[in-house]
């Protein structure tokens, strides 16, 4: 686990230093990045604010709002079918790594709420991604394995989610991530 977040963070570094600082990225490449950068606390220039004692400070709050209006936009499918295309699939997989990594707790409750219906309706898509991206698993089979109880709801559907989709986890994973996956449930 810890080999993949490392590389990960190795390839985000790369790809963050390859955009030009006097170019501000927009659209779904602004999301990225300050996902990007709320993770690995860089380019948090426009978040700083210098407190009372003259010391520097990010303002975790407007942070947080920033990210909470990227999670809000794209939280919703972006097809005409109804179903989430794979740059938004990824980019609402990975804000479940980032609530992972950074214990972001309101993340983390809304996508106990809101990854459960994501993935039932981009199953095929959410499981080759995972495979891909095999350092998005904990995060988003936690965030997952969380909608049952959640709120103290829906935990009599764990079984039948677990036998209905065992099968998909198992034939479209690496075995180690396909274990791994499975300790949430």
């Amino acid at each position: 686990m810890m080999k993949n977040l490392i590389a990960c963070c190795l390839v985000v570094l790369v790809a963050c230093a390859s955009i030009d600082a006097a170019e501000q990225p927009s659209g779904d490449t602004q999301d990225f990045y300050l996902l990007l950068s709320g993770l690995l606390n860089v380019n948090q220039d426009e978040y700083v604010f210098i407190d009372s004692s003259g010391k520097t400070a990010v303002d975790e709050l407007k942070m947080f709002k920033a990210l909470e209006q990227i999670y809000i936009t794209n939280i919703e499918p972006d097809l005409n079918d109804n179903s989430f295309s794979v740059e938004r699939l990824k980019l609402v997989m990975f804000f479940a790594f980032y609530a992972e990594q950074r214990n972001a707790s309101a993340f983390q409750e809304y996508l106990a709420a809101d990854l459960m219906p994501i993935y039932l309706g981009n199953k095929n898509t959410f499981v080759k991604i995972l495979k891909e991206l095999p350092f998005l698993t904990a995060a988003n089979c936690a965030r997952l394995n969380a909608y049952f109880g959640h709120e103290g709801m829906n935990e009599d559907k764990k079984p039948d989610f677990i036998k209905t989709n065992k099968a998909l986890f198992q034939q479209t994973l690496e075995s180690t991530q396909y274990s791994q996956c499975m300790t949430f449930f």
